[in-house]
């Protein structure tokens, strides 16, 4: 059976809060103990709540874990550049994290990102509904969905064909402030895209037709100059056919493309 170092990371987090309000450190000797596993495998658990801060751009509260014997944390702590450790000290002790739920929380009872990916994509909208009143937060809940639209589409930009896994992002089409809760878990309303093409397609520059066209707003490379790589991306995409998902459940859906038609003014029959 897999480890689940989330459902680590949900035990560890409150007590490194504990750790930030009294001005504390923990060793990974006394973290390991506290949460009941081997202190080698503490790294792990620290990695996650380390991506998590990162990612949110919050304090990095894995900081507090440090080794018994130098006072500082290991070589996986890479937030802050060794020379600005007491800054991520203090940034962690000021940082008020009581206003901050435990992001790992619903994986308390031993649930894992793999079987909430495997609900999202087979499960029903009640599901959906229900793993977005697990989860709650926000920067988990888009990682969640982010993992579901890596699967539907194979690890590919749509747009694209990019499949570095580093550079795909899950584009809202209906973006998430104006998205329902089921429209912000539901693959129907999403597109894996590379951050160049998220971008272009966020502002409006990209679309897709209701056929799965690609459709790039200067299509005649008009309001240059262009760079190669700039007709690569753009021009040259214009009218080809998007990779979407091979179930068609998972495909955008036509009520979300029509909404991103129209808060960005595309018009015309082929959309």
């Amino acid at each position: 059976m897999a480890v689940n170092h989330t459902q680590r990371a949900a035990r560890a987090w409150p007590i490194l809060c504990k750790c930030a309000k009294q001005r504390s450190t923990i060793t990974y000797g006394e973290l390991a103990l506290r949460i009941g596993i081997h202190h080698r495998a503490i790294r792990f658990v620290a990695g996650e709540i380390q991506e998590y801060c990162m990612v949110e751009r919050l304090p990095a509260l894995n900081v507090l874990i440090v080794n018994a014997q130098s006072g500082i944390p290991g070589h996986g702590f890479v937030a802050r550049p060794d020379d600005e450790l007491e800054t991520a000290f203090d940034e962690v002790f000021q940082f008020d994290w009581s206003n901050v739920p435990n992001p790992f929380d619903y994986a308390r009872d031993g649930t894992t990102e793999t079987a909430l990916v495997d609900a999202i994509l087979l499960g029903t909208e009640s599901r959906r509904k229900e793993i977005y009143s697990r989860v709650k937060v926000r920067g988990v809940l888009q990682r969640i969905f982010r993992l579901a639209l890596m699967r539907a589409y194979d690890g590919q930009c749509a747009f694209c064909g990019l499949s570095f896994e580093e550079a795909l992002e899950a584009a809202h089409i209906v973006p998430w402030t104006e998205a329902t809760h089921l429209q912000r878990l539901d693959p129907a309303n999403g597109l894996l895209l590379c951050a160049n093409h998220h971008r272009l397609f966020d502002c409006g520059w990209m679309t897709l037709g209701i056929s799965g066209t690609i459709h790039y707003s200067d299509p005649h490379a008009q309001d240059g100059p262009y760079t190669a790589s700039d007709q690569t991306s753009s021009v040259a995409l214009h009218g080809e056919k998007a990779w979407l998902p091979s179930k068609p459940e998972h495909r955008p859906s036509v009520e979300s493309l029509r909404h991103h038609h129209s808060a960005h003014a595309w018009e015309g029959p082929m959309l």
